[in-house]
């Protein structure tokens, strides 16, 4: 029985490859030219690993692909990674090399939906083309294949690379050119960073911004201005609100990237872009649960007719919107304004660039190691 050996980051990843991994057998032999077989014929091993970075920028696996095999006794072995790779200015979706069978695939190229249909495409279709010459060509005359990377009508381009003379391997590339490409490896990095999974570590600053915002509760001075303001200029406190501590989150703990563009690494453009969507769109979610929050607290302990006689005129739920609205902006610029995120974790995955850092100290390692 032939193995594949799916390597995989820790995270998103690890999670698709282990979904897979009870569920592909059949496709991976219909794909490797053993149709005729009615037993399985390969078995799938998923291992947890995260591989270093070179100076380029490059994650090196060709080079390592006969290493692991040998180690772990697989015949092919497929590398998905969560962090974002280009190619001659263009969306790297997958490199593949198959004199050494190893191929790694990049998972933020996928965009932001339906990661694991498009993975299972692009993984049969690397394993085709591994697997030999002949049996990519039979793939590819495949009724139920349509030859596309992503399996969703995108356009892509395959390349040649110069890959290890000495070794004589040639790396091949497939790609997804112009702004669509940039457009869906935007929405993969957010996807990868996981903004949901953020919001849960930013419960210390929640707690300040509650608390602070619970004095609008309780102070008629908050009840006359958010009476007196226009919906337009709340919404315009609250947008000011949100992208301060968005700014404070990045700025503080230097998720900021400076980094240059170099070979198979994402501009800092599009890094720092990805960053400041996931980390706004985790403080929008604090947000949310904080207005809903002091909402409920203001119906419970505000009576109708006391908010009346302070405001002069009959209320509504309305006023109790108003009121609450401008409260949770006070309670994320005096309370939350100074906080961070719970743990280092938090903040990993809330940029590329600190894991990129951790991988290149993670080869200076390698290389300081006997």
């Amino acid at each position: 029985m032939a193995v594949l050996g799916l390597m995989a980051d820790p995270g998103l990843p690890e999670r698709l490859a282990r979904q897979l991994e009870a569920t592909i057998h059949e496709d991976i032999g219909r794909v490797a030219g053993d149709r005729e077989s009615s037993e399985p014929s390969w078995d799938v091993q998923v291992s947890r690993q995260t591989l270093p970075l070179d100076t380029n920028g490059r994650i090196a696996l060709m080079e390592r692909a006969e290493g692991l095999r040998a180690t772990h006794g697989w015949d092919l072995v497929v590398y998905l990674t969560d962090l974002p790779r280009t190619h001659d200015h263009q969306t790297l979706v997958t490199e593949w090399d198959a004199t050494c069978r190893g191929a790694l695939i990049s998972l933020p190229a996928f965009g932001g939906f339906r990661i694991r249909h498009k993975l299972r495409t692009e993984l049969l279709r690397v394993i085709a083309e591994l697997a030999g010459p002949q049996v990519a060509a039979d793939h590819d005359g495949d009724p139920n294949h349509d030859g596309r990377s992503a399996g969703d009508g995108s356009a892509s381009g395959e390349a040649h690379g110069p890959g290890d003379p000495q070794a004589g391997r040639e790396s091949n590339y497939r790609t997804i050119a112009g702004r669509w490409g940039r457009w869906r490896l935007l929405s993969g990095m957010v996807r990868s960073n996981r903004p949901g999974r953020l919001v849960g570590s930013l419960s210390s600053a929640a707690a300040a911004a509650m608390a602070t915002g619970a004095f609008g509760i309780f102070y008629a001075s908050i009840w006359n201005m958010a009476d007196s303001s226009s919906a337009l200029r709340l919404l315009l406190v609250s947008v000011l609100a949100v992208l301060t501590l968005t700014g404070w989150l990045i700025v503080h703990n230097g998720l900021w990237s400076t980094h240059q563009t170099e070979v198979d690494r994402t501009p800092a453009a599009l890094d720092n872009t990805a960053t400041v969507i996931t980390v706004f769109l985790s403080v929008m979610v604090m947000y949310a649960g904080l207005y809903l929050a002091v909402l409920l607290g203001s119906l419970a302990i505000i009576s109708g007719d006391y908010l009346q006689s302070q405001l002069g005129h009959p209320v509504s739920l309305a006023d109790y919107a108003n009121l609450s609205w401008l409260s949770a902006s006070l309670g994320i610029f005096a309370g939350a304004l100074g906080s961070n995120f719970d743990g280092d974790d938090a903040v990993r995955d809330a940029t590329y660039s600190r894991r990129e850092r951790e991988r290149r100290e993670l080869a200076e390692q390698d290389e300081a190691s006997p």
